[in-house]
């Protein structure tokens, strides 16, 4: 119950949040992101985070994106139908892109703000 009650409470405090396709993450979100560069395109790195137009992906789970919903140019709150270990559950992620685009930070209620570097695009794996 709890993990379809986050989404809602995200969605409601986005009230004023822009949507220009609400089923769609901009492309400036696009691509593989992780916490050492160094891991890039290897997929072994828990802090592992692919994000397409219309998927995320993490290292042990991946789904549709249900919702993206922007708050500004560099915000982000994404609703996603992600599957793992053989569940499937809807969650909102919330990211902040860097002003350079370089780095994108995921904040949570339970967890500190964490942060994940762009991948170059040679080295980044495909969606999930």
């Amino acid at each position: 119950m709890l993990s379809v009650l986050i989404p809602i409470i995200a969605l409601s405090s986005c009230a004023a949040m822009q949507q220009p396709d609400e089923r769609t993450a901009p492309e400036r979100f696009h691509g593989e992101w992780n916490s050492v560069l160094a891991n890039c395109g290897t997929g072994g790195n828990d802090s592992l985070l692919v994000i397409s137009r219309d998927r995320i992906g993490f290292y042990e789970s991946a789904g549709p994106i249900r919702g993206a919903f922007l708050n500004g140019p560099n915000e982000i709150l994404i609703v996603a139908d992600v599957t793992g270990e053989e569940e499937t559950s809807m969650t909102a992620y919330r990211f902040t892109l860097s002003a350079d685009g370089r780095s994108l930070t995921e904040f949570s209620e339970s967890e500190e703000p964490f942060v994940r570097h762009r991948c170059p695009a040679s080295r980044s794996l495909p969606p999930r």
